[in-house]
């Protein structure tokens, strides 16, 4: 009997504490839905509200979904809004927010202000939060932006699978930041591709050659034919002088470069040439102060012949001589070990310092030019310009490219070192 009633006990509690679980779980499952629907109805309260009180908001644009800005700098962004057709109520307003406010932050008016550099998105949304519309914001280092880039040149021709470097002339603004990109395309990739300014022809034809600056978007372009091509350097010596301007022309003209071996003694009464020459890309090289036999004189007189040249050539024109062409071609080691550039010679002499015949020398250039070769004249001499004036047509129709002597050296992918002679990319020695 105790036994039973023992158990009776048992059961009566037990019954008496599962009747109290069920009546907390079910008092807190009724709490949560409560909670749920509370949420619920602050929502909809909030979407019912902007209903109720406004013109809702239909539509948001935006004017960009990507923008590049520079760190410290503001931009402005202005959205266009569609609203619904209730003109009784005042307009639903608007919010913007950043993503990112370590990256850059965003007023009520789309004011942005850049605050570090990174990427992140700004929104745009209606108040009750039913439409939204972002946009992408990178936010850059500062830069030197380019105020201006022009190109010495608007057309060349390469061959097939051979490569020119175009040097663009730039002016960047007066910063401390790293210069603004360039960025290089070609509007057929197939005729001729381009990379850093150097030129692939890849297929015979015609295609253009463009540069622009990344940010400010300041361009040139270029015009680039793709034909079986044959190269030389023609280079002049002992000028600059009355004659030069007339050969600037004509180079000019025919799309074409020449290397310059100018006396320093000459430059300061031919300024302008000299400019002209450096500014039409033409490479400016020194024959030393006053053409004399370095050979055979003393060693500060060697280096006096070769430093004061030098240094009038970048008086004029911002920069020094890139190559030195010793008068006769006469050096020893005081010369190398001074030049400070390489030396050139040349691998066809026309004489025409002797022949002074202008047919002459256009049929001697016509008859000796071949694909490699460094040609010397004089643009002292009226017969040497106006000999070569009336070749150079003829040489353009038989396929030279006309290059300056570091380009075509370039071309042939050989290196030029200081204090070294050099008789020709062709040559052995």
């Amino acid at each position: 009997m105790k036994k039973l009633r023992g158990f009776f006990v048992f059961s009566l509690v037990f019954i008496l504490f599962a009747g109290a679980g069920y009546i907390i779980s079910k008092q807190s499952n009724h709490d949560l839905n409560a909670s749920e629907n509370a949420t619920t109805r602050t929502t909809q309260e909030t979407e019912s509200t902007a209903s109720e009180q406004y013109n809702l908001i239909t539509k948001i644009t935006l004017p960009h979904t990507s923008i590049s800005i520079t760190k410290g700098k503001k931009r402005v962004i202005k959205a266009d809004f569609r609203y619904g057709s209730n003109t009784n109520l005042e307009n639903e307003p608007f919010e913007w927010k950043s993503k990112n406010t370590d990256i850059v932050t965003v007023n009520k008016k789309g004011i942005i202000k850049a605050k570090k550099a990174g990427k992140t998105y700004i929104i745009c949304s209606s108040i009750s939060g039913n439409i939204k519309v972002r946009c992408k914001v990178m936010v850059r280092e500062p830069y030197n932006k380019v105020v201006s880039m022009k190109l010495n040149t608007s057309h060349i021709q390469l061959g097939k699978n051979h490569k020119r470097k175009i040097k663009p002339i730039i002016n960047y603004g007066n910063s401390k930041y790293t210069k603004e990109p360039i960025i290089w395309s070609s509007s057929n990739n197939k005729i001729a591709s381009v990379k850093n300014g150097v030129i692939r022809g890849k297929k015979n034809g015609t295609t253009y050659i463009k540069a622009k600056s990344k940010y400010t978007n300041k361009a040139v372009r270029l015009k680039v034919t793709v034909k079986n091509t044959k190269y030389i350097a023609v280079t002049f010596d002992d000028g600059p002088g009355d004659y030069t301007d007339k050969l600037l022309d004509a180079l000019e003209k025919y799309h074409s470069k020449a290397t310059f071996f100018v006396l320093g003694n000459r430059v300061n009464t031919y300024k302008k040439q000299l400019k002209r020459e450096y500014n039409l890309g033409m490479e400016v090289g020194s024959h030393t102060w006053a053409h004399k036999n370095l050979n055979v004189i003393s060693k500060n007189d060697v280096k006096s012949e070769i430093f004061k040249a030098r240094d009038a050539v970048k008086n004029i024109i911002g920069e020094f001589p890139t190559l030195l062409r010793p008068p006769y071609g006469n050096f020893n080691k005081t010369v190398s070990k001074n030049a400070g550039v390489p030396m050139i010679y040349w691998s066809v002499d026309t004489e025409d310092w002797k022949h002074k015949n202008v047919k002459y020398i256009s049929k001697y250039l016509l008859n000796h030019a071949r694909d490699g070769e460094i040609i010397l004249l004089h643009d002292i001499h009226s017969t040497s310009v106006d000999g070569f004036i009336k070749a150079l047509p003829k040489l353009k129709k038989k396929g030279f490219e006309l290059v300056t002597v570091s380009e075509l050296y370039e071309i042939y992918g050989k290196k030029l070192k200081k204090g070294i002679m050099y008789y020709g990319p062709n040559s052995n020695r």
